[in-house]
């Protein structure tokens, strides 16, 4: 986790005292996933957040960034998932139901004070007071700058190694008790206006990719949480509706505590009952639901300058590829077994953490 007095340092102590961050300390950042067996601790969603911010003033500091331009990426990497609902990923798919908005667009009003967050509620007044433009910094999460001096910043964003999933994956790794890998102090270097990966940090970050096909086959495809997240997300599309936005600052996941304790019995979750059912590339048996899996491999035809790698190739070297996987149960009994639920709720691609 990142050091609250280098951030605040940074972005100053208001930001991260607001009600809006301290909200995030309140959502786990694995959802329901914390309930399985094999989850050995629990992670806040703000514990992820600090990380990023913290990788954000590390790379920043790399690149020789100035302070006026430090402050609002460091602020982007803090408040880049600050309008998740609770449990994180787990039941979005009920929340955009039932809402008509997914966490990224409730960020945008909090960050900008817009939409159902009015200004005076927002970020806004925060993010002003230390000197930071909202415009700037909801660019820079969307990776839509037009600063060409913070554009290699914003690309870093949206890029295969990005912060946000650098922090994500070993943290879950560690969770979940797969061995995970400690990150070197530096990472990247700046040349010729392009962020680069040092070239003695490749092999780490080679391991990283392979960590994270790992922790997406080994944890997040997990049976049982597949299916608590669609029978959780449609208790979710009934329950909850937009007037939850005159409050929003104080949703968390308590809100949940009783659905979650319903739909974590029903699937089998908190014993790890994943062996009654199968997650496969295809299959002649009825599908429960589809859900797109990623594999992750290193291509090492993809070779390193001298100076490293440049961002531009960052996804020849860490690659993927996509393919639709069915859930299916092993035995047919096992169909009268299931929780209640509406498949068109099922998450069809995996959360990218």
């Amino acid at each position: 986790m990142g050091s609250p007095s280098k951030l605040s340092a940074v972005v100053g102590e208001r930001l991260l005292a607001s009600p809006w961050l301290r909200r995030l300390g309140r959502i786990s950042f694995l959802g329901t996933l914390d309930y399985h067996p094999q989850s050995q601790r629990s992670t806040s969603r703000l514990d992820h957040s600090l990380g990023v911010a913290e990788l954000g003033r590390r790379l920043c500091a790399d690149l020789e960034v100035p302070a006026e331009l430090t402050r609002p990426f460091v602020a982007a990497c803090l408040l880049h998932d600050i309008g998740h609902f609770p449990l994180s990923h787990a039941a979005e798919p009920g929340f955009a139901r039932a809402l008509g908005v997914a966490h990224h667009e409730v960020s945008e009003w909090i960050i900008r004070g817009n939409g159902a967050i009015p200004t005076a509620r927002s970020l806004r007044p925060d993010l002003e007071a230390a000197g930071i433009d909202p415009e700037l910094c909801w660019g820079l999460i969307t990776g839509e700058c037009d600063d060409p001096r913070l554009r290699p910043l914003a690309d870093v964003m949206k890029a295969p190694i990005n912060l946000d999933t650098l922090e994500g994956i070993v943290r879950a790794a560690r969770s979940f008790k797969i061995r995970a890998l400690r990150l070197p102090p530096r990472l990247f270097a700046g040349h010729g206006g392009e962020v680069w990966l040092r070239p003695e940090a490749l092999p780490v970050i080679d391991r990283f990719w392979t960590l994270k096909d790992r922790v997406y086959g080994e944890v997040i495809t997990l049976p049982s949480n597949i299916l608590c997240e669609a029978g959780l997300s449609s208790a979710v599309a009934e329950r909850f509706g937009p007037a939850i936005f005159a409050a929003f600052d104080r949703f968390d996941d308590a809100a949940l505590a009783p659905l979650v304790a319903d739909q974590v019995a029903r699937s089998g979750l908190d014993r790890g009952d994943d062996e009654r059912f199968a997650f496969l590339p295809r299959s002649d048996h009825d599908a429960l639901l589809r859900r797109a899996r990623k594999r992750y491999y290193v291509d090492r035809g993809a070779l390193a300058d001298e100076p490293g790698l440049p961002l531009r190739r960052w996804s020849e070297r860490y690659r993927h590829e996509r393919q639709v996987m069915v859930l299916v149960p092993r035995r047919p009994s096992d169909q009268l077994t299931l929780p209640g639920f509406d498949r068109s709720l099922a998450a069809v691609e995996a959360p990218e953490l």
